[in-house]
């Protein structure tokens, strides 16, 4: 009699975990509710990923933006560890010395540079000229003329489309700016803002991610920033050296494009070598041996010193994002792609660590 008790009870049980299986907590089927749930959920991620791709360089800003901040908050604490200052106090001083910095180096050098890049505006196409009618005595020089003749044939145009942007570009650099300030000045705010929209669970772990993401941009920002003064300084100096006009603007231009690993080199040599083929052909050939030199040093000595504080990036996978990104979103992909790809490797190693349980995950460093 007892066993029968506990049968119909444990039947009874059963039933009643069914029903409310079936119908939910409130008496109501609960299928038609899990089903308009899962459709709400897809009309909003179709509608987040429709807003993405047409809001892709606004969302690309953001991350130059949070670039930013990461820079400034490195410099905030090391002002911080330097003097003792609270953390406001030392967020004014790094924004006062910035702008000292800034606005001092504009009144020194931007008369100069304006000027410069006024002539080296005017040279460029002189200089393809120049490169197409050498070309010209050789009989397999037709084929490799062309792009250099669609070049100078497109550069009044091109320029024309490139100011017709510069107001677009502007509004990307304010949203860099006000990301950046904003950002730098309570990073806690968003971070914590990020970690509440995670379960309670893996809250922990999301700081821990986000850490370690804040530790690599840090640090490959102040490498990038190091090697990007290295090299704009070194082919300065070689220009000077070699009596190459424009050396300033040059190596600004090749400073500028050492943001971006391996690409960016070849890129500042396309301006050096047209403007130093106007000197001779010597010249050229002491400007970019002594360019190369410069490029191998800051690859196989500064770099690896660099990356040994961060993320190592694989050069193919780098050099593929940068070219993915910049022929789907355009030059702002194309810039991004390299911190965009050291925050995909760090999401990759916690994604091997905790999903996959992979034991042979390194420690993530910032964590």
């Amino acid at each position: 009699m007892p066993d029968d008790t506990r049968q119909d009870d444990s039947g009874t049980a059963t039933a009643s975990t069914a029903r409310t299986a079936h119908y939910g907590a409130s008496g109501k089927p609960a299928y038609p509710r899990r089903l308009l749930a899962g459709v709400a959920l897809s009309v909003l991620a179709g509608l987040g990923l429709l807003l993405f791709l047409v809001g892709i360089n606004i969302v690309l800003s953001a991350f130059g933006g949070v670039l930013l901040a990461v820079l400034l908050r490195a410099a905030v604490n090391g002002v911080e560890a330097l003097t003792g200052l609270p953390d406001r106090g030392a967020f004014a001083i790094v924004l006062l010395l910035t702008l000292v910095v800034i606005g001092g180096s504009a009144w020194v050098l931007a008369p100069q540079i304006a000027e410069q890049a006024d002539a080296i505006i005017q040279e460029l196409p002189a200089a393809l000229t120049f490169v197409e009618e050498r070309l010209q005595t050789y009989d397999w020089a037709e084929q490799a003329l062309a792009p250099f003749q669609r070049v100078v044939e497109t550069l009044p145009q091109r320029m024309g489309a490139a100011f017709s942007t510069t107001v677009e570009w502007l509004s990307y650099a304010l949203v860099v700016l006000f990301i950046g300030l904003f950002g730098a000045s309570n990073p806690k705010l968003y971070t914590e803002g990020m970690v509440g929209l995670t379960p309670r669970a893996y809250r922990t772990r999301m700081r821990e991610m986000l850490a370690a993401i804040g530790y690599t941009l840090r640090w490959f920002l102040i490498g990038q920033f190091l090697a990007m003064v290295t090299i704009g300084a070194s082919v300065m100096a070689i220009l000077w050296l070699f009596d190459i006009p424009l050396a300033l603007v040059l190596g600004l231009i090749v400073g500028l494009l050492g943001f971006i690993p391996y690409l960016g080199p070849l890129l500042g040599a396309v301006p050096v070598a047209l403007i130093a083929l106007t000197q001779g052909v010597w010249p050229l050939i002491y400007v970019m041996l002594a360019y190369t030199i410069v490029q191998l040093l800051e690859g196989y000595v500064l770099m690896p010193i660099i990356q040994h504080q961060t993320v190592y990036l694989p050069p193919a996978l780098t050099i593929f994002i940068q070219v993915l990104l910049g022929a789907v979103v355009g030059i702002l992909g194309f810039i991004l792609a390299t911190p965009l790809a050291a925050v995909g490797l760090v999401l990759a190693r916690f994604y091997r660590a905790d999903v996959l349980g992979d034991p042979d995950v390194e420690p993530t460093r910032g964590v």
